[in-house]
């Protein structure tokens, strides 16, 4: 029952991705301390044993040179001194053994120490007896001229010491630095959860249909924070698209449904009566009309979708404003020439075409929007210019009527959806907002303006060179 207590909590944990990756990264941490205290250890007892080779190399050079300055008798003089001083009586190690094995001083029983000669001259660890008990230590053996042998070495007693307490020391360290680790995982884990519970309950209540909740404010500015505040930006983004799609929606119900029910009646009025032929055409044609304008509706909505989606800049290339200006006003101008309106493209002089990344097919329907906006409120003899030139590195185009104009409140609303001055004139209220639409697609900029008389559009679009 404990076990399987023991194994739900672990499996709790484990799935926890903040103890996953803080116990990763502690452990990392752990492993990385290790190793560092490993290889310290390796270069301490490296250089502790390198200092004992040195003492027990100098110390053997001193006594053969006291041998070869003042004979044999002074060096049995010198080791029995050494041994005497009661200075590193503990760790001092000497023999000297005669050329007939005899052993001649020194507190090492004797043994084949000629067997252990090394040249040049290194100390070597071996294990010996001294003074009747048995020791290791680095022992240094060199023949003397006159036949003698000299050892010379050092107990390696303190050497074992310290590596036994540095051992033991990155042990404790490591067994202390897992506890560690168990606890700061603990606690990061809490702290985490703590810091994304606000945002999980946040998430949580929006998919729940609460589009106005929003993330409470850190009270640190920290990554955490920083999170809150995209996430909070992305919900205010949502909410307004929510609504937006709301309000479309409900235009769009409105301004389908009339036409619809002005069908459905025209179609029961046909049913339920007795019509010649003249008049059952003339319902007919009615009703096609109709029909055509709820196509045509449906078609500048998705054409705004796509503007809107940009699915759309795909299909960009380098194009030259002033030209497709001249292409749409070609199209136009015999239909502005019927309606007594002059329809004119005025270019700036100082360039010689000002090339633009667009979709040509949309940019042509974005300033035909706005010439038949012009012919359709401006009204019979009304004059329409448009105009390009470049100000600023921006391509700048203006489409300016001298007609009766908007009234300064109607200003800030064109462009939006469904949206009309005019509710007399026939049309869908999507014109303008298609040109908008497609405006922003192309990274561009549109404002309405009264032109006194008239209405004046200026549209901005970045240029990607001039050739």
């Amino acid at each position: 029952m404990i076990g399987s207590r023991a194994a739900s909590a672990w499996r709790r944990l484990w799935g926890s991705i903040a103890f996953r990756l803080t116990l990763n990264y502690s452990l990392l941490a752990v492993f990385t301390t290790i190793f560092l205290l490993i290889f310290a250890y390796g270069k301490i007892v490296d250089v502790l044993q390198t200092q004992f080779s040195r003492q027990v190399t100098l110390t053997t050079h001193r006594l053969v040179n006291l041998h070869h300055t003042r004979g044999h008798d002074a060096l049995r003089i010198e080791i029995g001194q050494l041994l005497s001083d009661q200075t590193d009586i503990d760790a001092e190690m000497y023999l000297l053994i005669g050329a007939h094995g005899r052993k001649l001083a020194g507190n090492l029983d004797s043994f084949s120490a000629h067997e252990f000669i090394r040249d040049p001259l290194t100390p070597i660890l071996l294990d010996v007896v001294r003074d009747g008990a048995p020791a290791s230590g680095f022992l240094a053996i060199r023949r003397l001229p006159d036949g003698d042998t000299l050892v010379v070495g050092r107990d390696i007693h303190d050497l074992k010491e310290i590596k036994k307490l540095i051992g033991q020391a990155v042990i404790a360290a490591t067994l202390v630095a897992l506890i560690l680790v168990l606890i700061g995982t603990s606690i990061f884990r809490r702290e985490l959860r703590h810091r994304v519970e606000a945002i999980r309950e946040t998430a949580f209540r929006v998919g729940t249909g609460e589009l106005t909740r929003r993330i409470p404010p850190a009270p640190q500015d920290d990554e955490f924070a920083h999170l809150r505040y995209d996430i909070n930006h992305m919900l205010d983004q949502i909410e307004t698209l929510m609504n937006g799609v709301r309000n479309v929606s409900d235009s769009i119900a409105h301004n389908v449904r009339t036409p619809l029910a002005r069908v459905m009646a025209k179609l029961h009025k046909i049913q339920n009566s007795s019509h010649d032929e003249a008049a059952l055409s003339e319902a007919i044609e009615s009703i096609s009309d109709e029909i055509m304008s709820l196509i045509g509706v449906t078609e500048k909505l998705l054409l705004i979708a796509e503007a809107e989606s940009g699915v759309r800049r795909q299909t960009f290339q380098s194009v030259r404003l002033d030209q497709v200006v001249d292409d749409v006003i070609d199209l136009y101008e015999a239909l502005a020439r019927e309606k007594g309106n002059v329809l004119m493209h005025r270019r700036a002089l100082n360039h010689a075409g000002l090339w633009v990344l667009a979709d040509a097919d949309l940019l042509a329907g974005a300033i035909a929007n706005l010439v038949e906006n012009s012919l359709k409120y401006a009204g019979d003899g009304a004059s329409i210019t448009i105009t390009t030139f470049e100000h600023n590195g921006r391509a700048i185009l203006t489409v300016v009527d001298n007609g009766p104009g908007v009234d300064a409140r109607h200003l800030a609303r064109l462009g939006s959806r469904f949206y009309r001055v005019r509710p007399d004139i026939p049309g869908s209220g999507l014109g303008l907002a298609s040109v908008r639409a497609i405006v922003t697609l192309h990274g561009g900029a549109i404002r309405f303006r009264n032109a006194k008389p008239g209405l004046r559009v200026d549209i901005e679009f970045p240029i990607i060179a001039k050739r």
